[in-house]
């Protein structure tokens, strides 16, 4: 029941962000789906089951949802080549109404795609003892999976074109997929140590560390607007904290620390992505994402020596062999957490500014509740009022310049 009503306010919020205007031939929608018959998915993960119905249930809905999730990321790497034959929604200016069925997929698979990471996620982490089992060895490990799919679509006959990237740019993008890795594995401990609608409610949080490092670190002023949505978003996830049973320092922090090392990847990205030539020789948003993970597994491997995992790794193979748990859900969640975030990508950059910002303030909605809801974490009055704060003054931050011009000097 509960993953139905979540499922349910996806496809709600997905259709909503798919009402667009049209000039859709049935043609390109036929080619979307002829393509995501054609490509069959790289994994099929079925969870062993935990214990109980609500496991299996859930374990099940990954396995499904997993199929689904990548058959339609190499629908989107097909479809991008008939991008004539296929419009950009949320956006376009053309004059007649209708639905965008192809882009309503693909905001509802990657909805779909985070809210089953996130539990996962969970569930692998718990299998191992939370924050005290291997919290850094399973983050690393998620890369490292999720590399391996990329690299496999590289070496498959006609799924992906592989980079011609030189050593140069391999470099130039070290920074970003150290933060990468950092935001990711901060998260994951974040998610260990506390529950995973605190830690997404502390994540939403980081346009409030984007502005400090924008104003102060890359000179790039911040509107006096922006500025003061600011305390709106603070606020908001101190009242989220009051009565969170689950609160712990540990998960607090190292969310911030996420956000902090997100906020850097962004500036980061921009200036790497600014050298000449370098989109031509990545040649697509999937070939980009898949050399920031192999890169961003490589340098998260310190992470796990430095917080003393290492030394413990022969502990964490034998859970790995021993527990069902641990490992169908740690192959799910790489799984999931890589396709939807090329996934997520790729739909962003086919809609407009606003539209990315419902989409992401809708998602982090659907995620904190839905999750909240299936793993049994607190919701009590006072966390949902902080959330809806918190992630109310994030909208409002993005989107707070299209209404409020700042004045000119």
């Amino acid at each position: 029941m509960k993953l139905n009503i979540t499922f349910t306010l996806a496809l709600t919020a997905c259709s909503a962000f798919a009402l667009s205007p049209t000039r859709h031939t049935t043609s390109s929608i036929a080619s979307s789906r002829n393509a995501a018959r054609h490509n069959q998915p790289a994994f099929n993960v079925r969870p062993t089951a935990l214990g109980d119905a609500s496991t299996e249930l859930l374990t099940k809905r990954q396995s499904q949802s997993g199929t689904a999730l990548h058959s339609s990321a190499a629908a989107i790497a097909t479809t991008r080549d008939n991008s004539n034959a296929m419009q950009t929604r949320g956006g376009a200016d053309e004059k007649s109404s209708g639905i965008d069925v192809p882009l309503m997929v693909y905001f509802a698979l990657w909805y779909l795609g985070n809210y089953y990471y996130n539990i996962s996620n969970k569930l692998a982490l718990k299998a191992t003892g939370g924050a005290a089992g291997f919290p850094m060895t399973i983050s690393a490990l998620q890369l490292g999976i999720g590399s391996l799919y990329g690299i496999f679509l590289w070496l498959a006959p006609d799924a992906r074109k592989k980079p011609t990237v030189t050593m140069d740019d391999i470099i130039k993008m070290l920074p970003v997929a150290f933060c990468y890795a950092g935001a990711h594995s901060a998260s994951v401990f974040s998610f260990s140590a506390g529950s995973v609608s605190f830690g997404q409610i502390v994540k939403a949080a980081e346009p409030a560390f984007a502005a400090v490092l924008s104003q102060f670190v890359y000179n790039k002023p911040v509107s006096r607007a922006k500025w003061m949505c600011l305390p709106i978003v603070i606020g908001g996830v101190i009242l989220a904290s009051v009565n969170e049973l689950d609160f712990a320092w540990s998960a607090l922090l190292s969310a911030c620390l996420a956000n902090v090392f997100a906020a850097v990847r962004g500036n980061e990205n921009k200036k790497v992505m600014e050298t000449e030539g370098l989109k031509d020789r990545l040649g697509s948003i999937g070939n980009q994402f898949c050399i920031t993970s192999i890169l961003g597994f490589l340098l998260s491997i310190p992470f796990v020596i430095l917080t003393g995992e290492g030394k413990k790794f022969g502990e964490f193979v034998t859970a790995f062999k021993t527990i069902p748990a641990l490992r169908s859900n740690m192959i799910a969640s790489a799984l999931f957490f890589y396709g939807y975030n090329e996934l997520s990508t790729a739909t962003l950059k086919k809609t407009s500014a606003v539209t990315q910002s419902v989409a992401n303030t809708a998602k982090r909605v659907i995620v904190i509740v839905g999750v909240a809801m299936v793993l049994g974490e607190s919701l009590d009055f006072m966390k949902l009022l902080g959330c809806g704060i918190g992630i109310g003054g994030v909208f409002l931050y993005s989107i707070i310049d299209n209404f409020v011009k700042p004045k000119e000097e």
